[in-house]
């Protein structure tokens, strides 16, 4: 009997493993974003070069100069910018982000669709950023609760004097989190269309003239057809 049971419960065990969807890691092979205790270090890095492809998608479909070149930091400065006013996060969302959010749900780190100033993942965010400045200001915000996107957005553009922001990895997650992943919350997924990339406009050739095949070509050099007359045409001797 004891048999019988164990056996049961493990089918149903199999089963349960067999019914759980698995996520697909796509970036596992990346650098590491953010490397601090406590969190799912994995995940986050997922969804920080799930975002960074999303918004490089959105910029390239947008783009209307063929040899310019879209790099993350472009990308990246170009959301920021038009995050501090509105923005229609539809535009920017991948299907790839959009299941990166499922699990993201489930890890507490939002209060409705902010991020969490005490979180475990905001407060290490808040010790891995590079930029002494900025770090400042994040930190002083989390400490008393008042961490916004449109402050944290200002701190990251209206200083002309900070450089290399777009390239800070731990800064550029909390960007990721706070305003890009946090809009999905209030939004509509029932009919939205995913971002893909856009093939990119082929430039039509230019044809270039010249003699059509077949056609017989005269290479005879043109006379001319005026009646030559001599200087005794006309005169009477």
């Amino acid at each position: 009997m004891k048999k019988i049971v164990l056996a049961t419960v493990l089918s149903i065990s199999i089963l349960s493993c067999k019914q759980e969807p698995t996520f697909n890691y796509k970036y596992a092979n990346q650098p590491q974003v953010l490397i601090c205790e406590n969190i799912d270090s994995k995940l986050f890095n997922e969804a920080y070069y799930a975002f960074e492809k999303a918004i490089i998608t959105q910029a390239k479909n947008n783009n209307k100069r063929p040899n310019f070149n879209i790099t993350p930091e472009y990308a990246l400065r170009s959301y920021i910018m038009r995050s501090k006013g509105n923005i229609n996060i539809t535009d920017y969302v991948t299907k790839e982000a959009f299941e990166i959010f499922s699990k993201l749900k489930n890890k507490d780190i939002w209060n409705g669709a902010q991020l969490r100033s005490e979180a475990t993942i905001t407060e290490c965010i808040g010790n891995s950023i590079s930029n002494a400045t900025i770090k400042g200001s994040f930190n002083t915000l989390r400490s008393v609760e008042s961490l916004s996107p449109n402050l944290v957005a200002s701190t990251i553009t209206d200083n002309r004097a900070i450089r290399d922001q777009y390239k800070d990895k731990a800064l550029m997650t909390y960007v990721a989190l706070d305003m890009y992943y946090s809009k999905f919350y209030n939004t509509d997924f029932s009919n939205v269309e995913f971002l893909v990339e856009k093939e990119p406009a082929q430039i039509p050739a230019v044809k270039q003239a010249g003699p059509e095949i077949g056609k017989k070509i005269n290479l005879e050099a043109k006379t001319d057809n005026r009646q030559q007359h001599s200087s005794h045409d006309g005169h009477n001797h």
